[in-house]
Protein backbone atom coordinates (compact mmCIF):
# COMPACT_ATOMS: atom_id res chain seq x y z
CA UNK A 1 0.00 0.00 0.00
CA UNK A 2 3.12 2.09 0.01
CA UNK A 3 2.48 3.67 -3.55
CA UNK A 4 -1.03 4.95 -2.08
CA UNK A 5 -0.22 6.68 1.19
CA UNK A 6 -0.44 10.23 0.05
CA UNK A 7 -4.33 9.27 -0.92
CA UNK A 8 -4.54 7.12 2.15
CA UNK A 9 -3.31 9.85 4.31
CA UNK A 10 -5.27 12.52 2.98
CA UNK A 11 -8.17 10.28 3.58
CA UNK A 12 -7.41 9.84 7.39
CA UNK A 13 -6.71 13.46 7.90
CA UNK A 14 -10.38 14.44 6.49
CA UNK A 15 -12.00 11.82 8.40
CA UNK A 16 -9.55 12.85 11.95
CA UNK A 17 -11.34 16.22 10.98
CA UNK A 18 -14.53 14.90 10.45
CA UNK A 19 -14.49 13.00 13.74
CA UNK A 20 -12.83 16.55 15.42
CA UNK A 21 -15.63 18.68 14.44
CA UNK A 22 -18.61 15.72 15.79
CA UNK A 23 -19.88 17.39 18.75
CA UNK A 24 -20.02 20.73 16.36
CA UNK A 25 -22.32 18.61 14.23
CA UNK A 26 -26.11 19.26 14.11
CA UNK A 27 -27.77 15.63 14.56
CA UNK A 28 -29.13 15.94 10.89
CA UNK A 29 -26.92 17.07 8.06
CA UNK A 30 -26.83 18.07 4.80
CA UNK A 31 -25.45 15.34 2.36
CA UNK A 32 -26.63 15.69 -0.89
CA UNK A 33 -27.26 18.24 -3.04
CA UNK A 34 -29.02 18.82 -6.68
CA UNK A 35 -27.09 20.70 -9.75
CA UNK A 36 -28.50 24.11 -8.73
CA UNK A 37 -26.71 23.55 -5.25
CA UNK A 38 -29.34 23.19 -3.16
CA UNK A 39 -29.14 20.78 -0.31
CA UNK A 40 -31.86 17.88 -1.26
CA UNK A 41 -30.61 14.78 0.94
CA UNK A 42 -29.92 14.71 4.56
CA UNK A 43 -28.45 11.80 7.10
CA UNK A 44 -27.08 11.74 10.76
CA UNK A 45 -23.73 13.33 11.37
CA UNK A 46 -22.34 9.55 12.40
CA UNK A 47 -23.21 8.45 8.80
CA UNK A 48 -21.78 11.26 7.26
CA UNK A 49 -18.73 11.09 9.16
CA UNK A 50 -18.04 7.88 8.52
CA UNK A 51 -19.48 6.87 4.57
CA UNK A 52 -17.44 8.52 2.80
CA UNK A 53 -14.31 8.04 3.85
CA UNK A 54 -14.77 4.09 4.52
CA UNK A 55 -15.96 4.41 0.80
CA UNK A 56 -12.43 5.93 0.10
CA UNK A 57 -10.32 2.86 1.91
CA UNK A 58 -12.47 0.40 0.26
CA UNK A 59 -11.68 1.82 -2.90
CA UNK A 60 -7.56 2.06 -2.54
CA UNK A 61 -7.70 -1.53 -1.24
CA UNK A 62 -9.07 -2.22 -4.39
CA UNK A 63 -7.18 -0.17 -6.60
CA UNK A 64 -4.55 -1.35 -4.89
CA UNK A 65 -4.64 -4.80 -5.51
CA UNK A 66 -6.76 -4.70 -8.60
CA UNK A 67 -4.03 -4.98 -11.17
CA UNK A 68 -2.90 -8.04 -9.78
CA UNK A 69 -5.73 -9.81 -11.94
CA UNK A 70 -5.00 -7.98 -15.42
CA UNK A 71 -4.73 -10.59 -17.92
CA UNK A 72 -2.08 -7.85 -19.51
CA UNK A 73 -0.04 -6.87 -16.05
CA UNK A 74 2.81 -7.88 -17.84
CA UNK A 75 2.41 -4.36 -19.02
CA UNK A 76 1.83 -2.47 -15.27
CA UNK A 77 5.42 -1.37 -14.77
CA UNK A 78 5.33 0.04 -17.79
CA UNK A 79 2.77 2.62 -16.72
CA UNK A 80 2.54 2.35 -12.63
CA UNK A 81 3.51 5.61 -12.19
CA UNK A 82 0.56 7.00 -14.18
CA UNK A 83 -1.81 4.76 -12.24
CA UNK A 84 -0.95 5.23 -9.05
CA UNK A 85 -0.35 8.74 -9.65
CA UNK A 86 -4.60 8.90 -10.65
CA UNK A 87 -5.77 6.78 -8.15
CA UNK A 88 -3.57 9.38 -5.34
CA UNK A 89 -5.90 12.19 -6.66
CA UNK A 90 -8.84 10.17 -7.01
CA UNK A 91 -8.71 9.56 -3.14
CA UNK A 92 -7.47 13.17 -2.53
CA UNK A 93 -10.79 14.19 -4.52
CA UNK A 94 -13.15 12.31 -2.22
CA UNK A 95 -11.17 14.13 1.23
CA UNK A 96 -11.72 17.35 -0.22
CA UNK A 97 -15.27 16.72 -0.41
CA UNK A 98 -15.20 14.93 2.89
CA UNK A 99 -13.86 17.75 4.20
CA UNK A 100 -16.35 20.55 2.12
CA UNK A 101 -19.40 18.61 3.63
CA UNK A 102 -18.73 18.38 6.69
CA UNK A 103 -17.48 22.45 6.70
CA UNK A 104 -21.14 23.15 4.73
CA UNK A 105 -22.69 21.66 7.88
CA UNK A 106 -20.42 23.36 10.28
CA UNK A 107 -21.61 26.68 8.76
CA UNK A 108 -18.84 27.77 6.14
CA UNK A 109 -20.14 29.67 3.08
CA UNK A 110 -19.13 26.85 0.70
CA UNK A 111 -20.44 25.86 -2.45
CA UNK A 112 -20.31 22.26 -2.58
CA UNK A 113 -20.89 22.83 -6.60
CA UNK A 114 -17.93 24.84 -7.06
CA UNK A 115 -15.45 22.84 -4.96
CA UNK A 116 -16.84 19.82 -6.80
CA UNK A 117 -16.05 21.41 -10.06
CA UNK A 118 -12.59 22.49 -9.28
CA UNK A 119 -11.58 19.33 -7.62
CA UNK A 120 -13.16 16.80 -10.69
CA UNK A 121 -11.38 19.50 -13.07
CA UNK A 122 -8.50 18.99 -11.47
CA UNK A 123 -8.54 15.37 -11.57
CA UNK A 124 -9.18 14.71 -15.17
CA UNK A 125 -7.08 17.39 -15.88
CA UNK A 126 -4.27 15.51 -14.46
CA UNK A 127 -5.81 12.18 -16.12
CA UNK A 128 -5.96 13.26 -19.47
CA UNK A 129 -2.19 14.18 -19.31
CA UNK A 130 -0.94 10.61 -18.07
CA UNK A 131 -3.12 8.94 -20.53
CA UNK A 132 -0.88 8.45 -23.13
CA UNK A 133 1.80 6.62 -20.88
CA UNK A 134 -0.95 3.99 -20.45
CA UNK A 135 -0.05 0.68 -21.88
CA UNK A 136 -2.52 -1.53 -22.84
CA UNK A 137 -4.47 -3.27 -20.00
CA UNK A 138 -7.95 -4.57 -19.32
CA UNK A 139 -8.10 -1.77 -16.00
CA UNK A 140 -6.70 1.72 -16.84
CA UNK A 141 -7.51 3.66 -20.06
CA UNK A 142 -10.33 3.48 -23.05
CA UNK A 143 -10.72 -0.15 -23.42
CA UNK A 144 -12.13 -1.34 -26.32
CA UNK A 145 -12.33 -4.30 -28.74
CA UNK A 146 -9.86 -2.71 -31.05
CA UNK A 147 -7.47 -1.25 -28.61
CA UNK A 148 -6.81 -3.81 -26.77
CA UNK A 149 -6.24 -5.99 -30.28
CA UNK A 150 -4.00 -3.36 -32.08
CA UNK A 151 -1.12 -1.17 -30.17
CA UNK A 152 -1.71 1.35 -33.09
CA UNK A 153 -5.16 1.76 -32.09
CA UNK A 154 -4.14 1.95 -28.28
CA UNK A 155 -1.68 4.78 -29.03
CA UNK A 156 -3.29 7.26 -30.66
CA UNK A 157 -6.74 6.74 -28.87
CA UNK A 158 -5.37 7.03 -25.67
CA UNK A 159 -3.79 10.80 -27.19
CA UNK A 160 -7.06 11.53 -28.22
CA UNK A 161 -8.74 10.95 -25.64
CA UNK A 162 -5.88 12.63 -23.26
CA UNK A 163 -7.11 15.81 -24.59
CA UNK A 164 -10.56 15.40 -24.40
CA UNK A 165 -10.25 15.05 -20.70
CA UNK A 166 -8.11 17.68 -20.46
CA UNK A 167 -10.64 20.03 -22.34
CA UNK A 168 -13.58 18.38 -20.18
CA UNK A 169 -11.50 19.34 -16.81
CA UNK A 170 -10.48 22.93 -17.89
CA UNK A 171 -14.42 23.01 -18.87
CA UNK A 172 -15.75 21.91 -15.29
CA UNK A 173 -13.14 23.55 -13.54
CA UNK A 174 -14.19 26.93 -15.20
CA UNK A 175 -17.96 26.05 -14.63
CA UNK A 176 -16.90 25.46 -10.81
CA UNK A 177 -15.45 28.89 -10.68
CA UNK A 178 -17.74 30.98 -12.71
CA UNK A 179 -21.44 29.21 -13.05
CA UNK A 180 -21.89 26.16 -10.94
CA UNK A 181 -24.96 25.65 -11.69
CA UNK A 182 -24.16 24.42 -15.46
CA UNK A 183 -21.61 22.39 -14.21
CA UNK A 184 -23.05 18.69 -14.12
CA UNK A 185 -24.91 19.43 -17.62
CA UNK A 186 -21.19 20.14 -19.02
CA UNK A 187 -19.40 17.04 -16.62
CA UNK A 188 -22.02 14.78 -18.26
CA UNK A 189 -21.90 16.15 -21.93
CA UNK A 190 -17.99 16.10 -21.89
CA UNK A 191 -18.06 12.23 -20.49
CA UNK A 192 -20.51 11.25 -23.45
CA UNK A 193 -18.75 13.30 -25.80
CA UNK A 194 -14.88 11.95 -24.68
CA UNK A 195 -16.64 8.18 -24.59
CA UNK A 196 -18.33 8.09 -27.44
CA UNK A 197 -15.49 10.19 -29.73
CA UNK A 198 -13.01 7.69 -28.43
CA UNK A 199 -14.86 4.94 -28.80
CA UNK A 200 -15.74 5.34 -32.33
CA UNK A 201 -11.86 6.68 -33.30
CA UNK A 202 -10.54 3.47 -31.90
CA UNK A 203 -12.11 1.22 -34.48
CA UNK A 204 -10.71 3.38 -37.69
CA UNK A 205 -7.41 3.69 -35.61
CA UNK A 206 -7.70 0.00 -35.67
CA UNK A 207 -8.90 -0.59 -39.31
CA UNK A 208 -5.59 1.41 -40.20
CA UNK A 209 -3.31 -1.27 -38.51
CA UNK A 210 -2.12 -3.64 -40.26
CA UNK A 211 -0.24 -6.04 -37.68
CA UNK A 212 -4.27 -5.72 -36.34
CA UNK A 213 -5.71 -6.83 -40.09
CA UNK A 214 -3.59 -9.04 -40.57
CA UNK A 215 -4.37 -10.95 -37.10
CA UNK A 216 -7.52 -10.77 -37.56
CA UNK A 217 -7.67 -12.59 -41.13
Amino acid sequence: MRKLWPGVLLVLASAAFGAAMWSRLPLRVASHWNASGQVNGWTSRTALLILLPALALVMAVVLRYVPQIDPKRRNFPLHAPAYWLVVNVLLGFLAVIHVAIVGYNLGWTVSLNTVIGIALGVLFIITGNVLTRVRPNWIFGVRTPWTLSSDLSWRETHRLAGYLFVATGILVLLCGLVRPAAMVAVLMTGLIASALVSVVYSYFAWKRDPNAQGREA
